[in-house]
């Protein structure tokens, strides 16, 4: 989970910085941007079975006629590239959602800033460091709480290309809560685990606001 958070949050803050810069093509490129949140993430599980597939997957296929693997790779075989690809899947749904939230606070950002910075001899990271980065610490926030919250929540996901395993190696909290409810029809323990996410969510969210806000509500 810790690893779908950090990646959704680069990736989209990297992508909103590409994304924010004039370049020919650009309106284009916010629009393919918002195809792959659009996806219901059934369908994305059902997308990605079809390029993993060990038989029938289409990059298999691929890498063996361009002669780059000798076999079919098991991508949900072993357990760490099983959670390395659920993690890449569900980032490659979440991060573009990222990507708008950062590029609107980017977009609201003064460019008077901007110019005063170059003109004291400002690089490019220290521009970002300090004016880009503080300004979107308020959306920081909500893209590490949003991230977190859908991490936790990852059951579609699983349910379609993992099943939890192999063993238990993907398996999360909510797909322990969901196999206890709803296949062992342990419904007691199942509820306990579900409200136990529930709280971690929110202690996590206050962990978040003690490091990101705290001192930006202090200085306002």
């Amino acid at each position: 989970m810790g690893a779908f958070v950090a990646e959704a949050t680069v990736v989209g803050m990297a992508m909103a910085l590409v994304l924010n810069e004039r370049f020919h093509g650009r309106a284009v490129m916010r629009s393919l941007l918002l195809v792959p949140w659009s996806l219901s993430r059934i369908v994305v599980g059902l997308l990605w079975i079809g390029i993993l597939d060990f038989e029938f997957g289409a990059l298999n296929g691929l890498l063996h006629r361009a002669g780059l693997i000798d076999s079919y790779i098991a991508f949900f075989k072993n357990g760490f590239s099983a959670l390395n690809v659920l993690v890449s899947v569900y980032m490659w749904n979440q991060a573009p959602f990222a990507t708008l939230l950062f590029l609107a606070g980017m977009q609201s950002i003064s460019e008077d800033l901007y110019t005063a910075a170059e003109v004291d001899g400002a690089g490019y990271w220290q521009r970002f460091h300090h004016i880009t980065l503080p300004a979107l610490r308020p959306i920081l926030f909500l893209v590490l709480v949003l991230c977190t919250v859908n991490g936790f929540l990852m059951l579609d996901l699983i349910y379609i290309l993992t099943m939890g395993g192999p063993a238990y190696d993907t398996t999360t909290i909510s797909w322990l809560g969901f196999q206890t409810s709803f296949k062992f029809f342990k419904f007691g323990p199942g509820t306990a685990i579900l409200y136990t996410l529930t709280a971690l969510c929110l202690l996590v969210t206050l962990i978040y606001h003690r490091l990101i806000l705290a001192r930006f509500e202090a200085e306002g």
